[in-house]
């Protein structure tokens, strides 16, 4: 079985939060009410792009208890919200997980896709148990196609208007070598 996440984990810039029950019922109350709990400043337009997402980010798929398929990445210096990366089970294979992620308009093309992306991947093959991870991406999305070449993944298929994308423990590796 795999292990849920249920602390924060963190990268140079960033500290990523688990989306707790707690978290996800905040983000139902709106903006500022995330914003309270979280402890950080949420912006509007991460908050339009993401909100609703995150209220809706609590899966029951991992047990009895529900788990986080989401985390909310936060810049440490200035506990700002610069986006967040879902996780979940895929429908495939048992230890599959699929990945997004999604950076505030504001905070774009500095990384942070990457950073956050790039922790919650080493925790799923490091810690979780995952064997293997796949993300998909629009074909006319240039910055999520190299966002997901950095990250070490491989093109898997090409169906109508979506690259389908798969890594393995080994692949991550190489990418780091």
């Amino acid at each position: 079985m795999v292990q849920a996440l249920n602390y924060a984990l963190l990268t140079p810039r960033l500290r990523l939060e688990p989306v707790t029950p707690a978290l996800a019922a905040a983000a139902r109350a709106g903006q500022a009410a995330f914003a309270d709990v979280l402890g950080a400043d949420a912006p509007s337009d991460w908050c339009a792009a993401s909100l609703g997402l995150v209220a809706r980010s609590i899966s029951h798929a991992w047990g009895p208890a529900p788990a986080p398929t989401r985390v909310v990445a936060v810049h440490r210096d200035n506990f700002c919200v610069v986006g967040d990366v879902r996780f979940e089970p895929s429908l495939r294979a048992a230890r599959e997980f699929e990945i997004g992620y999604g950076v505030a308009r504001s905070q774009r093309r500095q990384g942070y896709a990457v950073e956050a992306a790039g922790a919650v991947i080493d925790w799923l093959f490091d810690d979780a148990g995952v064997e293997n991870i796949i993300a998909g991406c629009d074909s006319g999305n240039l910055a999520s196609v190299r966002t997901l070449r950095r990250l070490g993944f491989w093109l898997d298929s090409t169906p109508g208007q979506t690259f389908w994308w798969t890594m393995s423990p080994e692949l991550r590796s190489a990418t780091h070598a």
